[in-house]
């Protein structure tokens, strides 16, 4: 029983739970046979997600990468061609208007996900259905943004459909997390998170770089119409590549349901009962304070640094979007990539805290010093620091809220944290306008008028922005795997469910010589 390379590598059915060598790759299926050892129902199975770790790095990150392309698009092209050419229509607070509602919908991931766990066609896959359903209508709602002529008075119009875009976006980004949870193995969660946000973060920066060049050549029409042409190409690939070996590829195609629940239906009252349970463990519901509170203060400073720039440090469009973009992609992939594989080697509390924290550390730094913002070297260091240092907080974020997430409705409890995430993003982008009306009112009652004011409402907002972000920092002193892994109880195998790790450092001490990896 060999594979293409001449290399066998078994996968054993033991009960309901299959396992492989860590390589990743499988080539032969077998079953219990009841009695003894297992039977081979079927030699060299076709390669899936399940069994082959290239076409797991494949597929995720193409779908990240189809997330972050229209993501760019609307929270930094659009914005900041709005800004530089109709600036005296759009400030701070109609910026932060437009980039919180592209959020608003991704709250609604806690209503896709108990759908998507109870609903699914289950010969396909327990996700791929749905990933592919939200693709296709992801490239049919860019469509409407076609037609809206001088967009100098289409805020309303733009506000509609950057939510209906958006609230298939963020079905197509549930599905992706949740298959996820149940195909990744422990020790490729960090690195594979890492790769996950990485991907989302190019497909971001350099979209929005290359889409701004786009806007400026044949206007928002063109833009959504290279866009749909991505979209509609990346969805190829959860057409080509199955979750497990034996599903089928259409509804139509051959094939069956596949793992230990082929049902397509499950009560979502059970989905739920069971978030609920696994929410009420003391470690979770600290995560869900820190959630909560880990972007407000990004969430703030990414509005005011685009108006600030473009409005009063004379920054172009294209200027903005190059730097944001083109010039934090080296950073980006290194900060994720090597992110995620550091948050497996030391752990995922410090990769947070180094994210989160550096951008707190660099948003009072530069508020400080407010007399080099108009040094071209010392706006783009912070440009570059601020979406590197987020990219490496989000990583850690994500890795460790797949980490904890448990019970049967492990995907459904990981996405609450993921919706409670995007709560405190658009909540930041909220607070923008308002926190810069005090600070400017706070500016003017001292004394300073124009400019003066202006650039002292700049300084006191962004330094808040960093403030506010240290504390929640110390709520990951309370996060212990180790409560998780005792509630979730023993594996299949009898094993403690992650004994492998240093509950100091929520780091994985590594596979022993021989140990086998879970594919599902």
């Amino acid at each position: 029983m060999t594979d293409g390379g001449g290399n066998c590598n078994r996968m054993i059915l033991d009960g309901d739970v299959a396992w492989n060598r860590s390589s990743g790759r499988s080539c032969c299926r077998f079953v219990p046979s009841g009695v003894g050892c297992p039977r081979l129902v079927s030699e060299h199975s076709p390669v899936a997600l399940s069994n082959n770790r290239s076409h797991r790095i494949i597929t995720f990150c193409a779908l990240y990468f189809a997330q972050g392309i229209p993501w760019g698009f609307m929270l930094l092209t659009l914005p900041s061609y709005l800004l530089d050419n109709f600036g005296d229509h759009y400030g701070d607070d109609e910026i932060g208007e437009l980039k919180a509602i592209i959020l608003i919908p991704w709250s609604f991931k806690l209503i896709w996900a108990p759908l998507m766990d109870s609903f699914t066609i289950r010969s396909m896959g327990r996700r791929r259905s749905w990933i592919i359903g939200a693709e296709l209508l992801m490239a049919l709602t860019l469509l409407g943004l076609i037609g809206l002529g001088d967009l100098s008075d289409q805020l309303t119009p733009l506000l509609y459909m950057y939510f209906l875009h958006n609230c298939f976006a963020s079905l197509q980004d549930v599905c992706t997390d949740a298959m996820a949870v149940d195909l990744l193995p422990d020790d490729e969660q960090g690195q594979m998170n890492g790769m996950m946000w990485g991907s989302k973060l190019v497909g971001k920066a350099g979209g929005a770089w290359a889409l701004s060049y786009v806007i400026n050549w044949g206007g928002i029409e063109a833009c959504v119409w290279v866009q749909v042409a991505l979209l509609a190409v990346i969805m190829l690939v959860p057409l080509l590549f199955l979750e497990r070996p034996g599903e089928r590829r259409l509804p139509w195609s051959a094939g069956s349901a596949q793992g230990d629940n082929t049902s397509s239906v499950r009560s979502p009252i059970a989905t739920i009962q069971e978030t609920f349970k696994a929410l009420t463990l003391p470690t979770l519901a600290v995560y869900v304070v820190f959630t909560l509170a880990k972007l407000l203060g990004t969430g703030i400073n990414e509005v005011v640094v685009n108006t600030l720039y473009i409005k009063q440090l004379g920054w172009s469009d294209l200027d903005f979007t190059t730097a944001s973009g083109l010039y934090t992609l080296p950073l980006l992939i290194l900060g994720t990539f090597f992110g995620g594989m550091l948050a497996d080697r030391f752990g995922r509390r410090l990769i947070l805290t180094v994210g989160y924290g550096g951008f707190a550390v660099a948003a009072i730094g530069f508020s400080l010093s407010p007399q080099l913002w108009d040094r071209y070297w010392f706006a783009l260091t912070y440009l570059l620091a601020f979406e590197t240092l987020a990219a490496i907080g989000s990583v850690g974020f994500l890795s460790m809220a797949m980490r904890i997430s448990w019970s049967t409705a492990a995907a459904t409890v990981f996405t609450v944290y993921m919706t409670l995430s995007n709560v405190s993003h658009v909540v930041g982008n909220w607070l923008a306008g308002p926190v810069r009306r005090i600070t400017t009112g706070y500016a003017e009652s001292s004394g300073l008028v124009g400019a003066e004011a202006e650039l002292m409402s700049y300084q006191l907002t962004i330094g808040m922005a960093g403030l506010i972000t240290l504390p929640a920092l110390l709520l990951l002193l309370r996060v212990r795997t180790s409560e998780v892994d005792a509630a979730a109880g023993p594996r299949a195998d009898g094993e403690d469910s992650d004994t492998g790790h240093n509950e100091l450092t929520d780091a994985p001490s590594g596979l022993e010589d021989g140990q086998m990896d879970p594919i599902e």
